[in-house]
């Protein structure tokens, strides 16, 4: 194709989260000579987490959804797209619901979460659609990205979007990560937990278990959320609590993952674990609970890490981790050849090249 590809990437905001971060580096990294592209914000810049470069970008400064409809619409006429892609389900059904006003244009939308497990989760920033609002946005859509195995399944088998129009593009490892130089596990044991403080992320089941280790630890929790209360509340009932530092935001996220021995994941739910494959990428192993959203695609046991069914399987997975003397670059390794950043963003590219060609 002689002409660049008029690609416009819309997002809610550029807060602090694995959405946000990982669309806007995609829209960053396309390749220039192939690709023009805007990055449409809803929300404000003062709420940037992280900053965009050399891309445009238009921020709609609205504050939620809703609000920004209009917005929206025109932003995308005055930009005439030929691709356009969202993220996140209520953006995605009112991104759906406009590509019948946009005929020339490809909608694509990027699913971050498996809807059956996730309805047991809910969380008050969470914005309630009729399922038949659903269906007829994804209708419109003409390709609906998953992140994982677990979620094109679950969209296939419980949602009315057509398979053909279901494509799998995990996450990528979107920063250049070195390995860590030592394998060897601390005394007293360091632990790492990266995620939002919601229910959905499990911290409690993870708390509960370290309650009844006979090791000592320290254990440090990175993120934010509603839950924060009650999760340093059971700390303190369990009397952990003075093993346990919070850090509500970083920006040296591999700097964290280096310095500590295991990460320890307590999702109910994923899309793709971000987090995670970044503790993998620099080396540190992994001891997880059992959970859809790619978890068993990035987690090998006795290479990167374990899976776990139980609290106690969770508590003795520790303990074999403590046991074993880990190979950072082999952990490094186990994701890098899949999850490379050039190995995803040409998945992408792909994508939205073969979107313009129909």
């Amino acid at each position: 194709m002689d002409a660049k590809i008029n690609i416009v990437f819309v997002i809610p905001s550029l807060c602090a989260g694995g959405t946000e971060r990982v669309m806007s580096y995609i829209a960053q990294h396309l390749d220039k000579d192939t690709f023009i592209v805007t990055l449409v914000v809803l929300g404000f810049e003062k709420d940037n987490a992280f900053p965009v470069n050399g891309i445009e970008v238009i921020y709609l400064n609205k504050p939620r959804v809703l609000s920004a409809i209009l917005e929206i619409f025109s932003t995308l006429k005055t930009l005439k797209p030929t691709v356009v892609i969202s993220a996140l389900s209520h953006l995605n059904i009112i991104m759906g619901l406009m590509a019948p006003f946009f005929p020339k244009a490809k909608f694509i939308g990027r699913e971050v979460n498996i809807p059956s497990v996730l309805k047991n989760f809910p969380e008050k920033t969470n914005r309630y659609y009729p399922p038949i609002l659903k269906t007829l946005g994804y209708k419109f859509l003409d390709v609906v990205i998953c992140q994982s195995n677990d979620m094109f399944n679950e969209l296939k088998l419980n949602s009315k979007i057509k398979a053909s129009k279901l494509v799998i593009i995990n996450n990528p490892i979107t920063k250049s990560f070195e390995p860590k130089k030592r394998g060897e596990i601390s005394n007293p044991l360091k632990l790492i937990t990266i995620g939002s403080l919601e229910p959905r992320k499990g911290h409690m089941r993870i708390l509960e278990a370290l309650g009844k280790v006979d090791f000592d630890f320290r254990y440090n929790i990175i993120g934010s959320g509603s839950t924060k209360q009650d999760i340093f509340k059971l700390a303190k009932k369990l009397g952990i609590h003075d093993k346990i530092v919070h850090i509500p935001f970083t920006q040296e996220v591999s700097k964290y993952l280096s310095e500590n021995d295991l990460f320890l994941q307590g999702s109910y739910v994923e899309g793709f674990p971000n987090a995670l494959l970044e503790s993998c990428a620099v080396g540190t192993p992994v001891i997880a609970f059992e959970a859809p959203g790619g978890i068993n695609e990035i987690v090998l046991p006795d290479v990167n890490g374990y899976i776990a069914r139980s609290q106690e399987e969770f508590i003795a997975n520790i303990k074999k981790a403590m046991s074993k003397t880990w190979n950072p670059i082999t952990i490094s390794e186990s994701v890098l050849k899949k999850y490379h950043q050039k190995i995803i963003l040409n998945k992408y590219e792909d994508l939205f090249i073969s979107c313009a060609s129909k």
